[in-house]
């Protein structure tokens, strides 16, 4: 399926006057500024009342950004009549079932409009109108594109956003996300700054130099666990439930410790399992041609060729650590 313009979508959005916004589960930097920034243009430009929601809590460090005041945290987009909105737009979401909390399915109103931009390789097109682009570092990229076709005008709390976006998911330009697109990265990361984002104050300081002590003390537990097979180049960590709730965890701060294994030497692949609840959360990153979203697709999951992601539910950790194994073995 191809994309739709942005001039289409541009031109939808300005139908509207009622939109939906949910961060995805586990919610990120990028969902963070990506779903920010489109409710500041939407209130901005178009005289919208945006409902911008989240059911899982922002890490630590991301919820102490002033901008995470604008989400009203612990809803779900089910929690709404969504007969009430015009419009759900979709930003940094794979597939619909990641709107707001996991969900094995979910049915939206036929009538509801749906746009959905997106940066995962594995993205459903499940909107009306769809852009999705795996060669972008980040949904946030995707929006600078957008907003730069239709001219608009760039102030610094724009800017912010969508620089904060750009940093976090290209792990302040380390991954191989970022590398594989990296001149155009680091232009739209200039231009967002010559257009007022503090690139200091507003996104190091903060978030990049700014770790939790709980965090430093995930990072070392995700060290030690560690497990390495050298002859096949891959490295996994696993935590139980109850290595999670004592450090006290939540999803997002968890989908962050994959980032601590991946810069290990003579290693291309590498990956966590989490034990949340009732399901196993598995993240993979690679350094090597293996595309892992083929490999989380198998599982369940999805997303980039270097980054993805997967849940394994009603599933013991041992369990989901040998099925994952298995998987893994059959790719490379």
């Amino acid at each position: 399926m191809e994309n739709n313009s942005f001039e289409e979508i541009w031109n939808k959005l300005k139908e509207f006057k009622k939109a939906i916004i949910t961060l995805h589960s586990g919610p990120d930097g990028d969902s963070l500024g990506s779903c920010t920034a489109m409710k500041y243009v939407l209130e901005k430009y178009f005289n919208y009342e945006v409902t911008l929601i989240s059911h899982d809590n922002l890490s630590e460090t991301l919820k102490s950004l002033d901008l995470s005041k604008e989400v009203e945290f612990g809803k779900d987009i089910l929690d709404f009549d969504l007969n009430n909105f015009d419009i759900l737009i979709a930003l940094d979401t794979g597939n619909a079932k990641r709107l707001g909390k996991n969900k094995k399915e979910i049915n939206l109103p036929e009538d509801l409009f749906v746009i959905n931009i997106d940066h995962h390789k594995t993205n459903e097109v499940y909107g009306n109108l769809n852009y999705v682009s795996s060669e972008s570092s980040s949904t946030c990229s995707i929006l600078v594109d957008l907003f730069q076709k239709v001219e608009l005008d760039f102030d610094s709390e724009l800017s912010k956003r969508l620089l904060l976006g750009i940093c976090t998911d290209t792990g302040f330009f380390k991954t191989v996300r970022a590398i594989s697109n990296v001149k155009k990265t680091f232009e739209q990361s200039v231009f967002l700054i010559n257009h007022g984002a503090n690139y200091v104050e507003d996104i190091l300081m903060p978030i990049g130099i700014n770790l939790p002590w709980k965090m430093k003390k995930y990072r070392a537990l995700l060290i030690n666990n560690a497990k390495i097979n050298k002859e096949k180049r891959y490295c996994y960590s696993v935590l139980s439930s109850k290595d999670i709730k004592e450090l006290n965890l939540n999803l997002a701060e968890v989908r962050e410790g994959v980032q601590e294994l991946q810069d290990i030497k003579n290693i291309d692949l590498i990956w966590t399992l989490a034990e949340i609840d009732n399901y196993i959360k598995g993240s993979f990153r690679c350094k090597s041609e293996v595309d892992v979203s083929k490999i989380a697709k198998e599982l369940g999951g999805g997303g980039h060729k270097r980054a993805a992601a997967f849940i394994l539910e009603d599933m013991s950790l041992e369990d989901a650590e040998k099925k994952v194994i298995n998987t893994v073995e059959k790719f490379i």
